[in-house]
């Protein structure tokens, strides 16, 4: 076990190297974008509320809430409502999937809106070191569509595939202190026949602050950089964001005298 603890961390230090290096390039794109690239740049609020209920010293059940707002907070952008289970083999490697809904709004007044139905599952791999923490996770999604326009469904129906690798890194400011510095990158690639110019979706670059309220609760407050391939494949969304998600652990098991670490995630 030891020997496979070792390969493991050994596989998160290379996956840092990668995930962290791979924005550069990304960006460096968006500034020096050709003539045909047509790049959209926004402000935006996200807020969410991620819950991990654990049910037994293995089982867990997951529930998520998010309000993304455009122009800072004064325009709706979607709503978004996830639920789960994990299977924690132990306090480093987990397996959950679930189901999530998306409401997008297509106006300010939310009389229009895209529905996205979502299935997922993931892997999450996490760790502890003297001086940081580290999470890998891989995230599949199978996403339905369906658009309206003038209050109408244009009964368009279609699937698209997903696939995210996220890499998550918190530094203590002080050992075992409540305060973490956080930096994260997550992309996101579609495939399926659904996907003609964007097989790239997007990327996620955050920095922030990561405080730990008490024993249930904690928060992560920072910016998020997101860089955006629409389906058109020559138009694009450079997302800047102001994000503050809040990470509650419950413990509901009988039997409380075996600790277990939650390993939470940044969604």
């Amino acid at each position: 076990m030891q020997k496979i603890r070792i390969v493991l961390h050994n596989r998160l230090k290379t996956l840092c190297l990668i995930l962290f290096f791979l924005p550069v390039s990304i960006y460096a794109q968006a500034l020096e974008e050709p003539p045909t690239k047509n790049i959209n740049q926004q402000f935006q609020t996200w807020i969410s509320l991620n819950s991990v209920f654990q049910l037994t010293n293995h089982w867990s059940g997951l529930a998520d809430l998010h309000i993304r707002r455009t122009n800072f907070a004064k325009d709706p952008s979607f709503n978004f409502i996830r639920f789960g289970a994990r299977y924690g083999f132990n306090d480093n490697l987990k397996l959950s999937a679930g189901y999530a809904h998306l409401w997008l709004a297509k106006d300010e007044n939310w009389t229009l809106f895209l529905n996205e139905n979502r299935i997922y599952q993931e892997f999450i791999l996490a760790d502890t070191w003297p001086t940081f923490s580290g999470l890998f996770r891989i995230r599949t999604e199978q996403r339905f569509f369906n658009n309206v326009e003038d209050g109408l469904s244009l009964e368009d129906n279609y699937f698209i595939n997903r696939i995210r690798f996220l890499l998550s890194i918190t530094v203590p400011f002080k050992q075992a202190g409540k305060t973490s510095f956080l930096v994260a990158n997550e992309i996101h690639l579609n495939f399926g026949k659904e996907v003609v110019f964007n097989t790239f979706d997007q990327n996620r670059f955050t920095v922030g602050i990561k405080q730990k309220i008490d024993k249930s609760w904690s928060f992560d407050c920072g910016y998020m950089l997101v860089y955006q391939q629409l389906p058109s494949g020559t138009d694009y969304n450079l997302n800047h964001t102001f994000r503050l998600f809040f990470y509650g652990n419950f413990d509901l098991r009988k039997n409380k005298n075996e600790l277990i670490e939650h390993g939470q995630t940044i969604d």
